[in-house]
């Protein structure tokens, strides 16, 4: 990399703090688990940090070249999680505290809500699923769905009441 072309520290944060939301979206969607979400996003910027002082990655390019870092991090989770497969007993489980009929009623709850939100239009369905769901920020949904700010937050308040609506309809409150 030209000398011209590195970054002082406070470039190189400002960077990371650009990218960090997208590559932790990317892992939490795949993963669906928050606290190994952010451990590969940190994985991530851990493999990124020594190509960038090596001088191996031009500035304009970092983010395609943090997000391939972020997808192969992620194909390598899941070879080896393959290789090495995890098995658990049900009595190990309760021992631990896990609580099978807390569970199977979790499973319904989130069965009832997601046929409901299926029942909502396709922007309501959008919107709680890009803000709730993914965790997004609201300026990053409306540049998203080409709204401003203010009518993703209108949007999202009467996506909220309308699958409260449907969930009522449906009896989730009087279960």
């Amino acid at each position: 990399m030209l000398e011209t072309d590195s970054y002082t520290k406070e470039e190189l944060e400002g960077q990371f703090k650009e990218i960090w939301p997208r590559i932790y979206r990317f892992f939490y969607y795949k993963l669906q688990n928050r606290e190994e979400a952010e451990e590969l996003t940190q994985e991530t910027f851990r493999r990124v940090l020594p190509q960038l002082e090596a001088g191996k990655v031009e500035k304009h390019k970092l983010a395609g070249y943090t997000a391939a870092a972020a997808r192969n991090l992620l194909v390598d989770t899941w070879r080896s999680r393959s290789r090495q497969p995890h098995t658990t007993s049900l009595d190990g489980l309760q021992e631990k505290g896990w609580d099978y009929a807390q569970q199977a009623a979790e499973v319904e709850e989130n069965l009832m809500v997601h046929q409901a939100l299926k029942q909502l239009n396709k922007e309501h369905r959008m919107v709680l699923t890009y803000r709730i769901l993914e965790g997004w920020p609201v300026e990053d949904v409306a540049s998203k769905m080409g709204r401003s700010p203010g009518a993703i937050r209108s949007l999202q308040f009467r996506a909220i009441k309308a699958l409260k609506d449907t969930l009522e309809k449906g009896g989730y409150f009087h279960g």
